[in-house]
C-alpha cells in the first residue's frame, strides 16, 4: 500500500492516478466510497486534477532549473572572459600609469581587484569608461587603442546583463519550486485520505482495494 505521505516524487503520479481512475471507473468500488462521503466522478475528477497540476509544476520545476543552470554557466564564462581581458589592460595601465599620478588615481589602478564578481566587473566598467573619454590616460597604455576599449567594455556590458539573467532565472527556479512544494502536498494530503478511507471502505475485498494499488503485500 502507497504511504502517500512519504512515497517518492518520481511514484507518487503514478500512484495516486491509479487511485483515482479507478474509484472513479469501478463501480464497485465508488457505490462502496459513496457510504463514506464520497461523489462520483466529481470528487476523483478533482483529485486527478491534482495530479495534472503537480506534474504540470514538476515539470515546470526541472525547466527552471535547466534555465537557471544554463544561466549560470553563460554568467561564469561571460565574466571570465571579461576578467581575462580586463586583468590583462589593468597591467598594462599601471606600467603606463604609476603611483601618484593621475591615471593611476582616475582609472582605479592601486591595490588588488575585488573578490567579488560582481563588484569586479563594475571595476571593469569604470576603467574601460573612463578611458573612452580621458583619450590622454588612454595613448599612454600600450597595446590598448578605442577599438580595444569598446570591445572590451562590450565583454564586460555582456557579463554583467549575464549576471542579471542568472538572477532572475534564479528567481523563476525558486518560485518554481514553491509551486511544486505546493501542488505535491496538496496531492499527498488528498490522496493519502481517500486511501485511508477506500482502505476502511474495502476492508473485506482486498481484490478491490488491489485494484487501487492499496494492498499490503506479505
Amino acid at each position: 500500500m502507497p504511504a502517500f505521505s512519504t512515497i517518492s516524487r518520481p511514484d507518487l503520479a503514478f500512484a495516486a492516478r491509479t487511485l483515482y481512475l479507478n474509484a472513479r471507473d469501478d463501480a464497485e468500488i465508488a457505490a462502496d466510497l459513496t457510504a463514506w462521503g464520497y461523489t462520483a466522478p466529481d470528487d476523483y475528477d478533482a483529485g486527478l486534477a491534482l495530479v495534472a497540476a503537480f506534474e504540470t509544476a514538476t515539470a515546470t520545476q526541472a525547466a527552471e532549473y535547466a534555465d537557471q543552470y544554463a544561466a549560470t554557466d553563460a554568467a561564469q564564462t561571460a565574466a571570465a572572459e571579461a576578467h581575462v581581458r580586463y586583468s590583462r589592460h589593468r597591467q598594462a595601465a599601471r606600467i603606463a600609469h604609476r603611483p601618484g599620478t593621475d591615471g593611476h588615481a582616475a582609472l582605479r589602478l592601486a591595490g588588488t581587484l575585488p573578490s567579488a564578481r560582481a563588484d569586479r566587473l563594475d571595476h571593469a566598467r569604470i576603467f574601460y569608461q573612463t578611458l573612452e573619454t580621458r583619450t590622454d590616460l588612454l595613448d599612454l597604455i600600450r597595446g590598448l587603442d578605442r577599438t580595444g576599449v569598446t570591445d572590451a567594455l562590450a565583454l564586460v556590458t555582456a557579463a554583467q546583463t549575464a549576471d542579471v539573467t542568472q538572477a532572475a532565472e534564479t528567481g523563476e527556479a525558486q518560485r518554481a519550486t514553491v509551486s511544486a512544494t505546493t501542488a505535491e502536498a496538496d496531492l499527498r494530503a488528498h490522496a493519502a485520505e481517500l486511501a485511508a478511507v477506500a482502505k476502511l471502505a474495502l476492508a473485506d475485498k482486498p481484490q478491490l482495494r488491489e485494484k487501487l494499488g492499496l494492498l499490503e503485500r506479505s
